[in-house]
């Protein structure tokens, strides 16, 4: 008889371990699907981010209580067990065990845990009653209860577990009468337990879990005597919190299952809408193309007036005055051109392609050794042109001004004209505030006059940009009028 007993025993941890490695091998595969993956079947799991919390730790406080078995209380010499349980008479208390828990997830469906409890048993009956020192190192695999069709992420999370547990024991067996120990066991054993339990998520970061298993132990002795007769077993129920690590919201938070149907289809939609906005984009930005290419409504200035028009096709200027600037403006323009003009004929020798400045070019003496071809001539005009005046900025400011505008309006122009021409773009501040801001507002003044020109159609790969702070001033930074002067972007063709 006590064989067959053994023989069962061991059969009931057998199967304990059978249903552990089922699940184990069945659910662990989960977490090593791609996340970016989607099921090819009509159903599957819900997609799940490596960044979101998989981890947590935390305190549980659970309450033992013995079951009174009758599997066995007939014993093999006819006498009766009468096994003792929990919260029977005065000799037995509220039994609590302490403990700390690790959580890891590896889907949405499927954790683990590992936990280890310290604590104290007692149970009785009519006759005697036992006390015990006991703790449990325990490994749980759980489940989660979640259903197949939510569209939010959950807070309350219901789970089913199994367990596996080295449990140790030391127990004196009493009488009742007179508290006299008559038998001593101690030790330590394996447990097996099936459970339910439901987690709470508050926030991100911190968890409320509950939860109860019946639990078995393999052996007898747990109550401080061992009929040999089988196994004792309890209830365990426990009360946690815990804490997640990482920056993301709980993994068991997310869904768990969800039918793919509505998202394929919704994928080809959207799918076939994006690529019909694109045609009919691309139609639409072909046809309007085309026709501004035409020459009855080619613009080649963007003031507005087609240059069939325009009688200055490639200079901004007003519908009142027949496409041209303002007489003021085409004044400033002329005089920009006269001293281009005497610039050049002040350069000659081999210096004859060096860049002029506007101050260098009204002080030069210098006399020519030869006459500047026709090339030579034009690519220096654009060249005094353009570099003739810095753009000036007011104090901490990126902010283009009207002169700006102007004077980038020529440079524009040249540009368009001339597709060679690279421009670099060199913006400065004064000696106000530090190295580092000063540098990020030299580029931001830079940046200011090339999206203009962006704006003007300039093309982005033609335009460079360097920030050189107060480095290089071109004037005194001890008085007002010499700061103001520094505050600038000087352009270079290249």
């Amino acid at each position: 008889m006590k064989k067959s007993m053994n023989n069962y025993s061991t059969l009931k941890m057998h199967i304990a371990f059978t249903i552990l490695s089922l699940v184990m091998l069945g659910l662990v595969p989960l977490a090593a699907q791609d996340p970016g993956s989607a099921p090819a079947s009509t159903g599957g799991t819900n997609p799940v981010s490596p960044k979101l919390n998989r981890f947590s730790l935390g305190l549980k406080i659970t309450h033992l209580y013995d079951l009174k078995s009758t599997s066995f209380d007939l014993l093999t010499t006819g006498a009766l067990a009468n096994d003792p349980q929990g919260l029977k008479g005065s000799k037995t208390r509220f039994d609590l065990a302490g403990g700390l828990e690790a959580n890891y997830f590896f889907s949405p469906l499927f954790s683990m845990d590992l936990g280890f409890e310290k604590g104290s048993m007692t149970g009785a009956n009519e006759r005697e009653y036992y006390e015990s020192q006991v703790s449990f190192l325990t490994l749980g695999a759980n489940i989660s209860l979640k259903r197949s069709i939510r569209t939010e992420d959950y807070k309350f999370v219901p789970f089913a577990r199994v367990s596996l547990s080295r449990a140790s024991y030391d127990a004196e067996r009493r009488f009742v009468s007179d508290d006299v120990v008559f038998n001593t066991t101690n030790g330590t054993t394996m447990m097996y337990g099936l459970g339910l339990g439901c987690r709470y998520y508050v926030n991100q970061k911190w968890s409320i879990f509950v939860m109860s298993e019946y639990v078995a132990a393999n052996t007898d002795a747990w109550d401080g005597y061992d009929y040999g007769s089988g196994s004792d077993q309890m209830i365990k129920s426990s009360i946690g919190l815990k804490f997640a690590f990482g920056k993301e919201k709980h993994v068991d938070q997310t869904l768990a299952w969800q039918d793919n149907r509505v998202d394929q289809m919704q994928s080809r939609i959207e799918s076939q809408m994006s690529t019909a906005v694109k045609t009919i984009s691309d139609s639409v930005n072909q046809t309007l193309t085309n026709y501004l290419n035409r020459s009855e409504v080619k613009d080649s200035d963007e003031d507005g007036i087609v240059d069939k028009f325009d009688k200055c096709p490639n200079v901004a200027g007003l519908f009142s005055n027949n496409g041209c600037p303002p007489v003021e403006e085409i004044v400033k323009e002329e005089k920009k051109e006269e001293a281009a003009k005497a610039a050049i004929e002040k350069v000659g020798g081999e210096d004859a392609k060096a860049k002029v400045s506007p101050i260098t070019s009204a002080n030069s003496e210098g006399s020519s050794s030869r006459q500047l071809s026709t090339d030579e001539k034009y690519r220096m005009k654009n060249e005094i042109l353009v570099e003739m005046y810095a753009v000036r900025f007011s104090h901490n400011s990126y902010q283009l001004n009207i002169d700006a505008y102007e004077h980038l309006n020529t440079v524009a122009v040249i540009l368009r004209n001339n597709p060679s021409y690279t421009i670099k773009l060199q913006g400065y501040t004064d000696d106000l505030g530090t190295v580092t801001y000063n540098k990020q507002l030299a580029e931001q003044r830079a940046n200011a006059v090339a999206e203009y020109l962006y704006s003007r159609g300039i093309n982005k790969s033609r335009i460079q940009i360097e920030a050189n702070g107060k480095e290089n001033p071109l004037d005194d930074n001890s008085t007002k009028i010499g700061k103001a002067n520094n505050r600038r972007v000087e352009l270079k063709l290249l």
